[in-house]
């Protein structure tokens, strides 16, 4: 078993945590259940001009997922049964539950076009149907849902995380007063995971096992010679800095707040002409002053070393971006050791060292081989997963009852004259 089959199995789950985001998508959750893919301005109840108030509030009402009777009213255009696969019938029930385990927020839903709804749960549906037709593909191979194979299936892939991972999933159950088996446990009761379970197991089985074998050393070197820029690296350098943080004034500030403010500033100004002076008769105190004086948790955790980022200050692993400033200044400096003078940010002042400077290149193969073997088992699964899908259902009993509209209301869409298509 693999990272695919795990994603396929904590997705299923609804596993919330990093787990899930961090491994590869497997062929399930490839073809996945699709967002609904709106953005509906909510209405204006703060000031014009009040951005933050106008956001906080955008964001409470966003936070507040609907209830059942909720979404169920939502959906009142849906038949009781939607579709049929082999007999099997895909109720109105399954699709509000699903729409319920997304949390759609009450404001969402309020504010949503009925056509869209009616174009989202046509995705939807079709997804009931694939998983329709693996549940029975699983059965037919001898995969039968039950508790037992939760857990079988759950522990496994537990074994198989780094352990800062499970550590991580351990610590959020805590926060909910359970333990990683009294969660599994939990959820090997429900019928759904069962049945996702059966689904993962089958198709361990029967594709990512032979896709495993498929992708061998030279099919991974072939990729990565093939698609060379994908695996570029910009010019980069890694720096240590030590801050003194103050806040900056905003238009939004009260008379007294910006005199507050004003003399925050002033003061941690002239904390960092103390330490860069200090730096200036002893530059071998750099790592000192920065566990001593640094207002950033870098400081102390390593001498204010920072990751390493590209010109325009985007982190090189991906995780945020720098103050556009910080970059600027850092940039200038010529060669390793060397130190800013104080540079003003948002976040206040800064001196920065220069630890390393990277040229432009490509990841060597090595660091990435892995990462390429995943990709292409997850293609080559994802490809014979679909085939077999479309195979299959030109020889099942396939029904699914129309509820879509005759014309795409498009009125009230933010931008009007698109017609809406929901992302998967």
């Amino acid at each position: 078993m693999n990272c695919k089959t795990m994603f396929v199995f904590f997705a299923a789950c609804a596993v919330s945590f990093s787990v899930a985001a961090q491994s590869s998508p497997s062929t399930l959750s490839l073809r996945g259940t699709p967002d609904l893919g709106l953005d509906v301005a909510a209405p204006k109840t703060a000031a014009d001009g009040d951005a933050a108030a106008e956001a906080a509030i955008r964001r409470a009402l966003l936070s507040q997922p609907a209830s059942e009777e909720e979404v169920t009213k939502a959906l009142s255009f849906l038949p009781d049964v939607v579709a049929e696969v082999n007999g099997t019938k895909i109720t109105k029930k399954e699709i509000v539950d699903l729409l319920l385990s997304k949390k759609v927020s009450q404001q969402v839903l309020a504010l949503t076009p009925e056509s869209y709804l009616r174009t989202a749960m046509q995705q939807y549906v079709e997804q009931k149907i694939d998983t329709a037709i693996l549940k029975q593909k699983a059965k037919e191979d001898g995969f039968i849902p039950s508790e037992e194979l939760v857990k079988t299936h759950f522990d496994a892939s537990i074994k198989k995380l780094p352990a800062e991972q499970v550590d991580a999933v351990k610590a959020q159950l805590k926060e909910r007063g359970l333990s990683l088996e009294a969660y599994r446990d939990e959820i090997a009761k429900e019928d759904d995971i069962q049945g996702n379970a059966a689904i993962a197991a089958y198709e361990e089985k029967n594709f990512i096992e032979k896709a495993e074998k498929a992708v061998n050393d030279d099919s991974v070197e072939k990729f990565y010679r093939e698609n060379q820029q994908k695996f570029a690296v910009p010019e980069s350098i890694t720096v240590a800095h030590i801050l003194i943080q103050c806040e900056p004034v905003s238009a939004l500030d009260s008379k007294e707040e910006k005199e507050i403010k004003t003399k925050a500033d002033k003061l941690a100004k002239e904390q960092i002409d103390d330490i860069y002076a200090a730096l200036v008769k002893d530059p071998a105190s750099f790592d000192k002053l920065a566990q001593e004086k640094s207002n950033c948790p870098s400081g102390k955790r390593d001498n204010g070393k920072l990751p390493p980022f590209d010109k325009d200050g985007m982190l090189l692993d991906q995780s945020g971006m720098l103050d556009p400033d910080f970059a600027a200044a850092a940039f200038k400096l010529a060669k390793p050791g060397e130190f800013t003078k104080p540079v003003h940010s948002q976040f206040g002042y800064h001196i920065i060292k220069l630890l390393k400077q990277d040229p432009k290149g490509y990841m060597p193969l090595d660091k990435v081989k892995g990462e390429i073997h995943d990709f292409l088992v997850d293609k080559t699964v994802s490809e014979e997963i679909q085939a077999m899908l479309k195979a299959e259902r030109a020889k099942s009993s396939v029904k699914v009852y129309d509820f879509t509209p005759a014309k795409v209301d498009t009125k009230a869409t933010k931008n009007p004259g698109a017609t809406p298509t929901p992302v998967l």
